[in-house]
C-alpha cells in the first residue's frame, strides 16, 4: 500500500509527484492531499456600515483566525478585493478599479463593502499566521462603470448603425448607450429602428417596445406622463402628418413600438435655439398607453436612432446630419485616480477605454448567452473586455502579479470563466509569480455541465496551467439528494460529479473543487439545499475532492433570496459541530483512492436508501468507511465487502464509530461487514486500532 503524507503547507506539485510515484505502484486513482478543506469566507451581502461608509468583513475574518485553524480549515476564499462600481454596497463582483483595495476615495467611499486596504493586509496576515492559505476571488471578465465614465464610442455607433452585421449578432445594450446630438437648431427628424439576433422579431408585438426620451441635458428631469406614438408612422420625414409622428416635447418620454426588420419610427421636434440634444432609448414590452403593463425588457432588444435629418428653416431642404452631429456615448472611460508613491502600481495601470471593451470597432461582435459554452465577446456583465487584446492582457496580468507580489494572496479564484478564452486564463495563471518554483493554487468558477468543464480544463491544463474547478454537477446532485426525502436513489451518487464520473468527462481530484453551497447559489432560493445539510458534507468531506464550507452553513447565517425576500433559509445550527466533526475524520483518517462499497463490494440490502464508500488511510492509518443513510425514519445499513485494490485487509479487525467507540463492527474473514447509518443521518468507521477520541473543544 502506498502512504501519502501532507500537512497544510504541502504543495500541490508536491503532492502530484508523491501520487505520480504511487500510481507507478499500483495505485489507480490520484486525490488531492487531506488537510486541504476549504472556507468560502463569504456569502452574498455580507454585513457593511453604509451610512457610515464602514467595511466589517475583514476585520471579522481576522478574529475567526485561531478558531477557523483549530477547526481545521486550511484554507480560505474570499471576496473580490477591489473597489466596486457600486461603493460601499459592491460586493466586488462589479469591479471598477482593480488597483483601489480600500484606499482611494472613489464612488462615494474610501473602503469597499468588506474594509480598507490596511483592514485587508492584516486580516491576510492573521489568517496566514494560523496556517491558513488565503485565495482572493478575481475578476477578469468585465469592468463596471456609471455616467461618470462617459465618452463618445464611434465603436459602438458604427455597430448599432450596422445593425449588428445585419443582425446577425446581439445588439449592443440599448440602455447603456447615451446618444447625442450635438449643435443642431431648427426642425429635428429622428428615425428609430429595432436590432439585432436576439429581438424577439416573431413574437408578439408587445415583446418589442421602447420608450425614448429627448432631453436638453444630460441629467434633465423627465416627466412621467405617457405620451405613445401615433400609427402610421413609416419613417417618411417628407410627408409631415401633425398629430402622428410629432415628439411630445423637449424632456419628455415616447412610447413606442417596432413591427419589424424593416420599420422604421419618426419623430420631429422642433429646437428654436442651437443646442446639444440627448436621446436615450430603453427596450420595453407590454400595452404602451397602459401605466401597469408596460416594463423592462431585455436590452439585448437593440434600439437606435438610425438616421437623423434637420431643416434649419421651413422653406429649406433637410440634410441628413447623421454621420456629422450623432455621437454614441457609452461608460467605458475609467481614468485611475492619483496613486500614492508606496503602491508599488505598475505602468499598465493607466486606465481603460473604449477600444478595451467589446465591440472594439465596427468589425467586432457581441453574442448571447449561450448555455454552457464559452462566450466571449458577451455583454452578460457590464464592459465586456476585450481579452484579446494585448493591452488588455498585460493590464491584467500585472494586475495579478501585483496582488501576489504586494498583497500576499496564496492563490485565486476565477470569477466566470465562461466569459473568455481559456488561453487568456492559462496564460494569466502562467504568468503569476511562482513561489519556490511552484505555480500558486488557482480554481475557476466554470458553471455548466460535466462535458464543457472538462473540455476548459484540459484546454488550460495543454498550455501549462494548473487550474482546478469547482463540482457543479456533484453541487446539482447532492442537492437532489439532500432536498428529495427517500425518493431519492443513493445508487445515483456512484458516480456522482466529475471525479467518479463514468460518462468520458472524469476529472483528477487534484483538478475538482466540491462544495455545497456558494454566494451564487446561496441567494437563489430554487438552487438550495433546504434540509439535511449534515448529508451533502458527509460526502464533500470524505470524498476525493479539495472540499469547500460554505460561510452562512457553517455560522448558520439566515440566507435571503436576492429576487424575494421573503423567501429565507438558515442552516441548523448542529451542522458546524457535524463539519468539524467531519473534518477531524478528514484530517485525521482519510487520504488518497475511493471505492464505493454500496456499488463494487457484492452489497446486501437497501441499496436505494443506503451509501457506503471507503477512502483510503492517511500515513500509517488504514482509513475510514462513511455510510450515509437517506431514509425518513428508520436506521439503514448494508452488508458489504470492504476490500480492494489499495486498500488494507480489514478481514478479522474491528471498526468502531469515529464519534462513538462502543459502536463496533467486527470484518469477517471473508472481509465483509455490516455498516449502517441514522435516518437522514451519515456515520464514520475507522479500525479500533486507529481510532483517536474526537474532542468537540
Amino acid at each position: 500500500m502506498c502512504i501519502l503524507e501532507s500537512n497544510v503547507n504541502t504543495t500541490q506539485y508536491a503532492r502530484r509527484y508523491i501520487l505520480a510515484m504511487c500510481m507507478s505502484m499500483g495505485l489507480s486513482t490520484t486525490s488531492y492531499a487531506t488537510d486541504d478543506v476549504m472556507l468560502q469566507g463569504f456569502y452574498w451581502d455580507v454585513p457593511v456600515d453604509e451610512k457610515n461608509k464602514n467595511g466589517l468583513w475583514w476585520d471579522n475574518l481576522a478574529s475567526k483566525a485561531p478558531t477557523l485553524s483549530q477547526a481545521g480549515f486550511s484554507s480560505i476564499w474570499i471576496p473580490p478585493p477591489s473597489k466596486g462600481n457600486w461603493g460601499i454596497i459592491d460586493m466586488g463582483y462589479g469591479i471598477y478599479d482593480h488597483y483601489d483595495l480600500g484606499s482611494y476615495l472613489q464612488k462615494g467611499t474610501i473602503e469597499t463593502r468588506f474594509g480598507s486596504q490596511q483592514e485587508l493586509t492584516n486580516m491576510v496576515a492573521k489568517l496566514q499566521q494560523n496556517n491558513i492559505h488565503v485565495y482572493a476571488d478575481v475578476v477578469l471578465n468585465h469592468i463596471y462603470t456609471n455616467e461618470q465614465d462617459s465618452e463618445p464610442n464611434p465603436a459602438v455607433k458604427a455597430y448599432a448603425m450596422h445593425k449588428a452585421h445585419n443582425h446577425v449578432h446581439v445588439a449592443y445594450p440599448s440602455n447603456e448607450i447615451s446618444w447625442q446630438l450635438k449643435g443642431v437648431q431648427g426642425r429635428i427628424y429622428i428615425k428609430i429602428q429595432g436590432y439585432g439576433a436576439t429581438m424577439p422579431w416573431d413574437q408578439d408585438i408587445n415583446q418589442r417596445g421602447y420608450q425614448l426620451t429627448i432631453s436638453d441635458a444630460k441629467d434633465a428631469k423627465i416627466s412621467n406622463h405617457i405620451h405613445v406614438e401615433q400609427e402610421p408612422n413609416d419613417g417618411q420625414f417628407s410627408a409631415i402628418r401633425p398629430g402622428n409622428n410629432t415628439y411630445s416635447g423637449l424632456n419628455t418620454a415616447m412610447r413606442g413600438q417596432i413591427i419589424d426588420k424593416q420599420d422604421i419610427d419618426e419623430y420631429w421636434i422642433d429646437v428654436p435655439t442651437q443646442k446639444d440634444l440627448f436621446i436615450k432609448l430603453q427596450a420595453k414590452q407590454g400595452t404602451p398607453n397602459s401605466s401597469n403593463h408596460w416594463t423592462d425588457s431585455a436590452q439585448s432588444n437593440g434600439f437606435f436612432p438610425v438616421e437623423i435629418w434637420q431643416q434649419a428653416t421651413p422653406d429649406t431642404p433637410a440634410t441628413e446630419i447623421t454621420d456629422t452631429h450623432l455621437y454614441a456615448f457609452t461608460n467605458t472611460k475609467i481614468t485611475p485616480p492619483e496613486r500614492n508613491q508606496y503602491g508599488s502600481y505598475p505602468s499598465s495601470d493607466n486606465g481603460w477605454q473604449y477600444t478595451d471593451f467589446h465591440p472594439v470597432d465596427e468589425h467586432d461582435w457581441l453574442g448571447d448567452l449561450g448555455s454552457d459554452n464559452i462566450i466571449t465577446n458577451t455583454k452578460m456583465f457590464g464592459n465586456d473586455s476585450n481579452t484579446f487584446s494585448p493591452r488588455v492582457q498585460q493590464k491584467l496580468i500585472d494586475w495579478g502579479k501585483w496582488l501576489k507580489n504586494e498583497h500576499k494572496f496564496n492563490g485565486f479564484r476565477l470569477d466566470f470563466v465562461r466569459g473568455f478564452q481559456p488561453d487568456f486564463a492559462a496564460k494569466w495563471v502562467n504568468n503569476l509569480p511562482k513561489t519556490d518554483g511552484r505555480q500558486p493554487f488557482v480554481v475557476a468558477e466554470y458553471w455548466g455541465g460535466d462535458s464543457s468543464i472538462k473540455t476548459w480544463v484540459e484546454t488550460v491544463n495543454a498550455q501549462g496551467a494548473d487550474i482546478a474547478v469547482f463540482d457543479f454537477p456533484l453541487k446539482s446532485t447532492l442537492t437532489q439528494m439532500s432536498n428529495q426525502n427517500q425518493s431519492f436513489d443513493m445508487r445515483t451518487l456512484n458516480h456522482a460529479g466529475l471525479v467518479r464520473n463514468q460518462a468520458g468527462n472524469q476529472l483528477a481530484s487534484t483538478a475538482v473543487v466540491t462544495f455545497v453551497e456558494n454566494h451564487d447559489t446561496g441567494k437563489e432560493h430554487d438552487k438550495w439545499v433546504h434540509k439535511d445539510f449534515k448529508m451533502a458534507y458527509a460526502y464533500i468531506l470524505t470524498h476525493e475532492g479539495k472540499p469547500t464550507v460554505f460561510y452562512s452553513h457553517y455560522y448558520g447565517v439566515k440566507q435571503y433570496d436576492y429576487h424575494d425576500p421573503s423567501r429565507a433559509i438558515t442552516a441548523p445550527s448542529s451542522l458546524q459541530q457535524d463539519i468539524n466533526r467531519l473534518m477531524f475524520v478528514r484530517n485525521t483518517y482519510t487520504d488518497g483512492a475511493l471505492s464505493v462499497l454500496s456499488q463494487s463490494g457484492n452489497p446486501y440490502g437497501d441499496v436505494h436508501h443506503v451509501y457506503v464508500a471507503r477512502r483510503g488511510g492517511k500515513g500509517e492509518k488504514q482509513g475510514a468507511i462513511v455510510v450515509l443513510n437517506n431514509h425518513n425514519t428508520q436506521q439503514k445499513g448494508l452488508w458489504v465487502t470492504t476490500h480492494g485494490n489499495g486498500f488494507t485487509n480489514l478481514a478479522g479487525q474491528t471498526l468502531v464509530n469515529a464519534f462513538d467507540p462502543n459502536d463496533k463492527v467486527t470484518i469477517y474473514e471473508d472481509g465483509r461487514g455490516y455498516f449502517s447509518a441514522p435516518s437522514r443521518g451519515y456515520a464514520v468507521y475507522v479500525t479500533q486500532s486507529d481510532y483517536i477520541p474526537y474532542s468537540q473543544q
